[in-house]
């Protein structure tokens, strides 16, 4: 029996329960809720560590090459930076859109085949457990960056103060360019590594290469 399953769909109960607190923060504009709804998003974000250890044990090799895994690694991620990052007087638009990325997808994880496929013996290296979850860190932040930049829009337009958002969202974004620098590079030696090339264009390269250019501009503006 592969337990890795009942630890996921645990890790989605706790996840929405902290989802439900806060919409009831919002409702009843209570700040003892705010609280208790990260507390259990703490909880989730330990149940899920759990399933990514159940799951590494049921497959031998790390559990970040399906699209299930990749995406429900990366909606771990965004929660444990909206646990660490997020504050109350942040504002609950910021919140709010956090929480939507993380529920959004762990909701479409439910849908996702959760099968355990062989790993290609070609990418059998330590470089997995590198570069993935740099990468995935990076794209972490840059989605929390994101939320307090549209914050920025809004809040602009409505002549509300930003500018106690300035340092967090300058940290994200700069740990979001540093991150995927590493990944870039890291998964250039791997693919040598692994294909005997450094760099091939493929989609993927290509989007983080210009993502990286993008918010590289972004930092250093």
């Amino acid at each position: 029996m592969l337990y890795n399953p009942i630890f996921f769909y645990v890790c989605i109960t706790f996840y929405l329960i902290g989802a439900g607190l806060y919409a009831r923060y919002v409702w009843k504009k209570e700040q003892v809720l705010f609280s208790y709804s990260k507390q259990w998003l703490l909880v989730g974000f330990i149940a899920g560590a759990f399933f990514f250890f159940i799951r590494y044990r049921e497959l031998t090799f790390l559990p970040l090459v399906s699209l299930f895994e990749i995406t429900f690694f990366y909606a771990w991620l965004i929660s444990g930076v909206y646990i660490l990052f997020v504050k109350e007087e942040m504002g609950r638009f910021i919140q709010g859109l956090s929480l939507f990325i993380i529920i959004g997808i762990l909701f479409l994880d439910i849908f996702l085949d959760k099968k355990i496929h062989q790993l290609n013996p070609l990418l059998n290296s330590y470089w997995l457990g590198i570069h993935v979850p740099v990468v995935m860190l990076s794209y972490s932040a840059f989605a929390l960056s994101f939320a307090v930049s549209l914050y920025y829009i809004i809040a602009g337009k409505l002549k509300k103060p930003v500018s106690h958002l300035d340092s967090i969202n300058s940290f994200l974004i700069l740990s979001g360019v540093i991150f995927l620098g590493i990944g870039i590079i890291t998964g250039s030696i791997w693919a040598h590594s692994a294909w005997g090339r450094f760099w091939s264009w493929d989609p993927k390269e290509t989007w983080a290469l210009i993502t990286f250019i993008i918010y590289g501009c972004a930092a250093i503006a």
